[in-house]
């Protein structure tokens, strides 16, 4: 998606610009920087803004013109709060950027020709769209992030990392704190909650529940839910092996068994991770877990019953 609200946001108020604002942004006419500024005014590496975990404050990196907030110039170094509606420059007063929303940085990606945002889904975000999810990332139960492709393979996604896609390369931009710890509060997780999937007779219908400390979550009814059975049958079957080996099966014989090619399989998972993620579940892209060639249920937390 777009980045849009629930992102903090600068907007130049002398030109058609607007900004969002990662966790460590780099202003200045550098090409390293995230914020570009094609201004004679402006240094190379002229300023950061930085969310505290609390806050976002700037600082002037030693510019030659100096940075302005609120029409003071910054001492150099000195890091300065800013609160919605602060009015920033980089080298010329007169040309200010307003911080339009102060919320926390989330995660996104830049395309790296066109400058094209996408904005995570809660902890989720797939490239370069939904309809052709091709590189996952997604917060894990630790609260640490992780990247994933097609092919099932895993690695730490870390910030600034640039990935590459069918449509080109984008920017991550991972929402950490100054310290390093992630911005994500964790929930109800894979580890602490059951599934329940109820199915009709005929099989045409597929309802899921989660159930967490004794309170059910029923999730809408969608198509990915056939997915997510055929995987827990596949893991139910495999009792006799051992945690770590049951349910895999390969990629081409899901897609067999579920008439689906590569890129549907893709969607539906992806559709399955989202829509746990939007109910409240912390890390659930572990829903599918995946490894070259293969896919498999990651919990054997489940339950089938017959509608």
């Amino acid at each position: 998606m777009l980045c849009c609200a629930a992102v903090a946001l600068l907007r130049s108020l002398v030109e058609e610009r607007v900004q969002p604002v990662t966790a460590r942004l780099l202003v200045g006419r550098s090409p390293a920087c995230g914020l570009r500024l094609n201004d004679p005014h402006a240094s190379g590496e002229h300023a950061t803004l930085t969310w505290t975990g609390w806050h976002w404050e700037i600082r002037d990196l030693g510019s030659r013109n100096g940075t302005y907030v609120d029409g003071a110039r910054l001492d150099p170094g000195l890091a300065v709060k800013l609160t919605a509606g602060s009015r920033i420059a980089f080298g010329d007063p007169e040309r200010a950027w307003a911080l339009e929303d102060d919320d926390a940085p989330r995660l996104m990606a830049v395309h790296a020709t066109t400058g094209e945002v996408r904005e995570a889904d809660d902890e989720l975000l797939v490239l370069p769209s939904e309809d052709a999810p091709e590189i996952t990332v997604y917060a894990d139960a630790t609260g640490g992030w992780q990247m994933e492709d097609t092919e099932g393979q895993v690695q730490p996604a870390r910030d600034q990392t640039t990935v590459h896609t069918s449509v080109g390369a984008w920017h991550l931009q991972l929402p950490f704190v100054n310290e390093g710890t992630p911005l994500m509060q964790l929930r109800m997780s894979l580890e602490t909650l059951s599934i329940r999937f109820a199915v009709s007779q005929d099989e045409e219908r597929v309802e899921m529940t989660l159930i967490h400390r004794g309170v059910e979550v029923p999730l809408e009814p969608r198509e990915h839910g056939y997915v997510l059975l055929t995987l827990a049958r596949a893991r139910g079957g495999d009792t006799q092996l051992a945690p770590e080996q049951r349910g895999w099966r390969d990629r081409e014989e899901l897609e067999r068994m579920l008439a689906m090619d590569a890129n549907a399989l893709n969607v539906a998972i992806h559709r399955a991770r989202q829509q746990l993620s939007r109910a409240g579940v912390s890390n659930a892209a572990g829903i599918v877990e995946v490894r070259r060639k293969q896919r498999r249920l990651g919990t054997d937390r489940f339950q089938i019953a017959k509608l």
